[in-house]
Parts: C-alpha cells; structure tokens; sequence
C-alpha cells in the first residue's frame, strides 16, 4: 500500500492562489493522467460557480494542515483496520490532493492501479476533516476497492433503472465494508443534525420512492451527493444502500453479494422496497389470521387473543401488502409471571409464515423492535424462550441477549429468561 500526501505541495505550489495552470502541473506530478481525469469527471460544472470557491476556500495553511495530521494518524493505524475484511495488505495507493471537486473520496484506476483519491478541497467544504470522519471516508473508499477485488462492482448501466440499482448496490456495498471496518454498524459521516433519525423514521418512504422511480424511469441522483437533497436531506442514498445491503447479507455472504448480477439485484430490490414494518392498528388484527404455521394452532389462539390489548403494541412485516410475520412488545407486565421495572421492555411474540422462514426476516422483525424500544426510551429488553428453540435462541444471542439463571417453565416445557442492554 502505497500513501502519498500531497498537502506541503499545495501549500507551495498555490501560496498565491489558484490557477488552472498551475494545478494542472501540480497534477501532473501525482500522475500524467490525473489532469486530464479530474476535468473530464469535472467538465459538466461551472467552474467560476462550483469549483473555484471550494478550491479558494481550501488554499488555507491551518486547514490544510488539521485535515493532513488526521489523515496521517488514520493512515498510522490503518491496518487494524483492513485486516477486517483484507487477508493481506490491499496493493493499492491513497492519494490526498487538491482536485477540482471530483468528491471527498473517489476509488479508482490511476497508472493502472486501484487507488483512493481524497479531495482535500471537499473534505474541508463538507467539514469532513476530523480523524472520526477522515477515518470513516478513507475505509468506505477502501470497501468500493474490495468490492471491485472481490466481486462485481461495475454493473452496465445503459438504462436509468440498471444506473439506479448499480448505484444503490455499489454504495450500499462500501458502506456496509466502511460499517465492517470501523467496528460500528450505525456511523454515517453524513449523520448531522439528525440525518440518521430522520432515514430511519422514513426508511419505508425512502425506499418506496426510490422504487417508483426506477419503475417511472425517472433520476435518482436526488439520493446522491452532498450538491442534491430528497426531502431536504442529502445522501440519502447511501443510507438506503446500505440498509438493502444488510437486508441481504441476513440470507448471503458478504462475497456472495458482491458477485450478484443485475436480474437478481433487481428483483432482490424491488422485494426490499415493498416490504414494510408497521405499527398494526387493534381493531384490524384480525388480517394477521393467517400468519401462523398451525401446528400451533392453540397457542395461536391464545397469543391472538393476548395480543388484543392496551399494553402490547403490534407491528407486522408485509411483502407487496401480504402479512409475512410479526412482532409484538409489551409494555406493562400486569399480573403475569414476570416483573418487568422502569425502563424494561419485553418481547413477547416474534413469529413468521411458515412458509418465508429462514430468509431473515426474525432477524428484521427483531432489529425493528429493538429500535422501537429505543426510541421509546427504554434501556433493557428481555424474552423468554423454550429452551429446546435452538433458532430463536441462535437468533437472540446473535443481536447480544445474554441467558440469565431462570428456572422458569409453563404448559409448554422449561425455557430461558434473555437479557439484553439497549
């Protein structure tokens, strides 16, 4: 791996401003084809509008040299990182320099080899420039460069639907490596002034537009670039890449979605995007009579007319409008075998169509209602589960429930009290 810092240079090179003539020597330098790369990708801006504000704006020497300490202190301690995903130290370059806007991170071919180009004029407009988000754009860069290792990064894009898809996978690709890589499924760089809160209250409006789009064969560079903005709010589309991307990876490989074709992303995608986890109104639960695999038929029953009730709330899981499977919190013990104290939540029903199990959707069910009870501001969530359950008890343990002693049992057999901290 190879890392070049060009910020000294351009401190030098450009103490009395900037000139076009000049950074393209400057570029040259890097690489004989950087010059002609950079206007190429930059040809459709205005440049006096769009780009030369940002470059004046970064010809600062206290600027450029806060984001050049973090990137060396990112860089010192890279490979904790890599060794994440990588067997062995990627060869490839990281190059910081002054381009002409072409994005904060750019993975690419440069002499030949895969290389991470970081814009410092963009790292410092977007205020990307601290070693947190220094850290977070170089591995997400880095992810594009695994995918392209390891699968399928270049999806033709002759239609704008195959263009839309190709995007949202490549990206939601990245930041699910970037998420590997950082040790933290939750950190988006883009995440201010309550960007994520906002994605998550509004992944099922997201994700339905997104889809009408592609089906109308409309753009979808709205969800991309920190220049566009859905609903106010740019980058959205990384946000909803990375969410289809951990809807897949709950039934693939990580390698296995990095090799998919277009036919089966698509399908994949449009699957994703008319699945939705919604609050069930009491008075139609009665639609949900059709989820449960009736062998259980008398203990659907009794969780039916359980579940009816002013302590409970209800969310179900459908696909292009059918009830999959659902999941239920209760709120209030009331005189049941258990206590439950402030603050504490309890899970008292996860169940899936017979029919549509093992293809993670427990797994999303779960998630869902974990980030329900947080938002509802509770800070632990238990479940009992039958001790013989191997998969609900794999499952749980997977999302960090922990066993507690528990010599509980009911009509059904012996189960286990799981605990887990939110």
């Amino acid at each position: 791996m190879k890392i070049i810092n060009t910020c000294d240079k351009i401190k030098s090179v450009f103490s009395d401003g900037f000139s076009i003539d000049l950074w393209r020597k400057y570029a040259e330098e890097i690489s004989k084809e950087l010059p002609s790369k950079c206007e190429k990708d930059a040809k459709e801006y205005d440049f006096n509008k769009d780009v030369l504000p940002v470059l004046e704006n970064a010809l600062n020497n206290e600027k450029i040299d806060f984001v050049s300490r973090n990137f060396q202190t990112v860089i010192d301690t890279l490979n904790d990182n890599l060794s994440k995903l990588f067997d062995t130290e990627p060869d490839i370059n990281i190059i910081l320099y002054l381009g002409l806007c072409n994005g904060a991170g750019w993975a690419t071919t440069l002499d030949g080899k895969d290389t991470v180009l970081l814009g410092i004029e963009k790292i410092i407009e977007l205020d990307w420039g601290d070693e947190t988000n220094m850290r977070a754009l170089i591995l997400h860069e880095i992810g594009h460069l695994w995918h392209k290792l390891n699968g399928n990064l270049y999806i033709p894009e002759y239609t704008k639907r195959r263009k839309g898809i190709a995007q949202l996978y490549c990206e939601g690709v990245a930041m699910l490596c970037e998420h590997i890589l950082c040790g933290d499924d939750e950190f988006y760089h883009q995440n201010k002034d309550g960007w994520l809160d906002w994605c998550y209250k509004n992944e099922n409006q997201i994700k339905r537009e997104y889809l009408r789009r592609l089906d109308k064969k409309e753009s979808v560079q709205d969800f991309f670039g920190d220049w566009c903005s859905y609903n106010g709010h740019s980058d959205v589309g990384y946000f909803l890449g990375c969410r289809f991307v951990e809807h897949l990876i709950k039934t693939h490989s990580l390698k296995d979605i990095a090799n998919m074709k277009y036919r089966v992303l698509n399908k994949k995608f449009t699957e994703f995007a008319n699945t939705v986890i919604e609050s069930l109104r009491l008075e139609d639960y009665h639609k949900c009579s059709n989820i449960w695999n009736m062998e259980s038929q008398p203990l659907a029953e009794k969780w039916r007319q359980e579940i009816v009730s002013e302590d409970r709330l209800v969310f179900v899981y459908k696909i292009n409008g059918e009830f999959i499977g659902e999941g239920a919190l209760v709120l209030d013990a009331g005189d049941a075998d258990y206590t439950i104290p402030d603050k504490r939540v309890y899970v008292s029903r996860i169940i899936v169509k017979k029919e549509y199990r093992n293809r993670g959707i427990g797994s999303e069910i779960l998630e869902y209602l974990i980030k329900k009870a947080k938002e509802m501001g509770f800070s632990e969530m238990t479940i009992g589960v039958d001790k013989d359950n191997i998969n609900a008890l794999h499952l749980y343990r997977k999302f960090g429930f922990t066993e507690v002693l528990f010599d509980g049992a009911d009509e059904h057999g012996e189960y286990f009290k799981l605990i887990k901290k939110l």
